[in-house]
């Protein structure tokens, strides 16, 4: 079996083959290729990366390029090469690729990087890139953009009030729960003291027997706890009643994949990432009921970033399950939110191995939590979706104080918004807290109600005994 080296060597030699042939950027790489054949007689390779399917002859100088931007249908050829054909239709051409090995295969990878645009976040990079792309173009929109807005003034000051009086209204929800969190000591000190009477009502008890029996006092002979004078009810755990926020559960997020199977062929699904595990649906999202398809996180081992672009191992802590491939155009979301949904939940998450040859990308960032709609529309053929994550159109063309106010606003409604999950939890705590306290207070209250009618049994004996 070949060493993750050679393979990353092998990979290499296609990707520099087609970066020469076609001139491509180094940010292309291939990520697999397939015998085939263009047309009916020219036999060849197709090579698949981010952005182009790529066809170099055996023999001959035939080659071809299509961006995956320009593909505007694909589809398999039922009626060419025995049902083994792909079409792909760009706006101006046709192509056929037949004589496949692997043609479901190759259609299905081709199908979803086509609706799925390979997306990293790279913030030094994407900066870079946009400083040097649209230097020009922004110098002159900028322009464009002070004379249109001559005196416009961003309107800062009604989002301050507003994260004001809602950081107020949080505040205020702390100090309740501070409230309600003594009062529960109290509470738990009046049922504690409760315990403790109806304890020695029951040594009373047997007191009484004692004196009005002489079967009372052979048994009190024989009660270990009551000769050594132990009250003989249960000890009274001290309970932590201090109130925290319940930590908000990340709701499900469902990414698309490609299940790599035992046989190596892809499979078109889904990956949901749950509170605590991750789960396998089928193309209708639907739960896999042929396999192992729910891993915790808890259960996992590593994951391991392949030579091959795209695709991810996981691997699970002594075998506990067979190792789950996958390849995605959201590797790095796949990856992030394992990562922090594992910290979240058990506080320590999985290794993250990057393969040799395998630039590494940031992880287990709550900022970079983001995946993209499907489609390609209106992107540029070495299209990086996180070039635009997170900032309007007009926040990136805006400038001077426009811009700062922009980015102050919307700094001021990210908080807003924080807040007011906080808000959310801490009523979703006062609430939880309430009933509790009302199930105890009723319960206090019985308890109360018992002991009054046991001192008066009591007293009722002790008199008829005098």
């Amino acid at each position: 079996m070949a060493s993750p080296i050679d393979k990353a060597n092998h990979l290499k030699n296609k990707t520099d083959l087609i970066r020469k042939t076609f001139n491509y950027p180094d940010t292309e790489y291939v990520i697999q290729d397939y015998s085939c054949a263009l047309g009916k007689v020219t036999l060849g390779k197709m090579y698949i990366t981010a952005n182009f399917i790529s066809f170099i002859a055996s023999m001959g100088s035939t080659t071809e390029s299509i961006p995956f931007r320009r593909v505007t249908e694909m589809k398999k050829d039922y009626t060419l090469f025995v049902n083994n054909a792909i079409a792909i239709s760009t706006s101006s051409n046709n192509y056929t690729f037949g004589t496949f090995s692997h043609r479901d295969e190759a259609f299905t990878l081709l199908s979803h990087l086509w609706k799925n645009p390979p997306m990293f976040y790279d913030p030094p990079s994407i900066e870079e890139e946009m400083n040097r792309a649209n230097k020009i173009k922004q110098q002159a929109e900028q322009q464009q953009l002070q004379q249109q807005q001559g005196r416009v003034k961003v309107d800062t000051e009604s989002t301050k009030m507003a994260l004001r009086l809602v950081n107020e209204t949080r505040e205020t929800g702390i100090s309740t729960l501070n409230e309600l969190s003594l009062q529960a000591e109290i509470i738990d000190n009046m049922e504690n003291n409760l315990d403790n009477i109806h304890s020695n009502l029951d040594r009373s008890d047997k007191l009484l027997k004692g004196i009005e029996s002489w079967g009372g006092a052979i048994s009190n002979s024989f009660d270990k706890d009551f000769k050594n004078g132990n009250k003989g009810g249960p000890a009274n755990a001290p309970i932590d009643r201090t109130l925290q926020v319940r930590k908000r559960e990340e709701p499900a997020l469902d990414i698309d994949i490609l299940e790599k199977l035992a046989n190596d062929s892809l499979v078109p699904a889904y990956i949901q990432m749950g509170a605590d595990k991750f789960c396998i649906l089928d193309i209708n999202k639907n739960a896999k009921t042929d396999q192992v398809s729910s891993f915790a996180y808890d259960a996992i081992d590593s994951l391991v970033v392949r030579a091959r672009p795209q695709h991810l191992d996981i691997r699970f802590i002594d075998n506990k399950y067979p190792r789950f491939r996958l390849a995605s155009s959201y590797i790095q979301n796949v990856v992030n939110e394992i990562v922090l949904r594992s910290n979240g939940k058990h506080g320590k998450a999985p290794k993250v191995i990057f393969e040799p040859g395998v630039k590494n990308f940031l992880y287990g960032l709550p900022t970079i939590r983001f995946v993209p709609s499907a489609g390609r529309a209106n992107q540029s053929a070495l299209f990086t979706r996180t070039s635009n994550m997170g900032q309007s159109h007009l926040i990136k063309n805006a400038t001077g104080q426009t811009k700062a106010d922009l980015i102050e606003q919307d700094n001021d409604l990210d908080e807003i918004s924080r807040a007011l999950g906080d808000i959310g939890d801490i009523a979703k705590t006062i609430t939880t807290e309430v009933v509790r306290s009302s199930e105890q207070l009723d319960r206090i209250d019985s308890k109360v109600d018992h002991a009054q009618n046991r001192l008066q049994n009591n007293n009722r004996r002790i008199n008829n005994m005098l």
